[in-house]
């Protein structure tokens, strides 16, 4: 005798074990996309290095001022696509990246010294030294920042993110472009609310003498 189909155990165990392949396969396939998104991502930051560069050579070896830094590099890039990131199309094109600008006096728990305006030769190991960090503000910095937000919203401390697979790309000093967690250079938050503060409340900060070492441009790791 003939069979003249599938019975209705047999589709029932072919579709549970599609659905469990699918389970299987589709998270791998969000992290695939997701590296191809970091890898854009991490190009893009590579041309806004060279762009730095071009603005030093211009400017007597010295890095581009605050407010405003992107605008002023705009003359050497002359694309606004490359500010953004291909994994939040939904940020401004001034936002999402944050420029190392250190931490003043009165605004945390001690005073780090950034980029902004200092003279390349004034930089201590810039190839260790954070310059422009993926950020949900416009301006970076370490972790003994104050939470929340100032410069009328365009600095916060704590506004790293985790958006290429648990962190995200940096551009240092020197040029190159490096993958990290901020749970490397920064803290183990998750990410920023609307206030500026990070969530969960209570994150923790890397050890002194690691956020200095990739934020402080006056310190130099003995």
């Amino acid at each position: 005798m003939t069979r003249g189909g599938f019975t209705l155990i047999e589709l029932l165990v072919v579709i549970a074990i599609i659905a469990i392949l699918a389970a299987i396969l589709f998270p791998v396939f969000a992290r695939a996309r997701e590296k191809a998104r970091q890898i854009t991502c991490a190009s893009n930051l590579k041309q806004m290095g060279l762009a730095f560069l071009m603005y030093n050579s211009d400017y007597d070896e010295t890095f581009v001022t605050n407010p405003r830094w992107k605008t002023k590099l705009q003359p050497y890039i002359r694309n606004t696509q490359i500010n953004h990131c291909p994994s939040r199309r939904s940020l401004p094109w001034y936002y999402g990246h944050g420029y190392n600008c250190g931490v003043p006096a009165g605004r945390g728990s001690a005073v780090a010294a950034g980029f902004v305006g200092r003279a390349e030769a004034m930089i201590r190991s810039p190839s260790a030294k954070i310059l422009v960090a993926e950020w949900d503000r416009c301006n970076s910095g370490p972790p003994c920042g104050a939470p929340g937000l100032y410069d009328g919203g365009a600095t916060c401390y704590w506004a790293c993110t985790r958006v290429h697979n648990g962190g995200s790309n940096l551009l240092f000093g020197d040029g190159h472009v490096k993958w990290l967690s901020p749970s490397v250079y920064h803290s183990d938050m998750e990410h920023v609310d609307d206030a500026g503060s990070p969530v969960p409340a209570g994150a923790q900060p890397v050890a002194e003498s690691v956020w200095r070492t990739y934020w402080d441009t006056e310190y130099e790791a003995s």
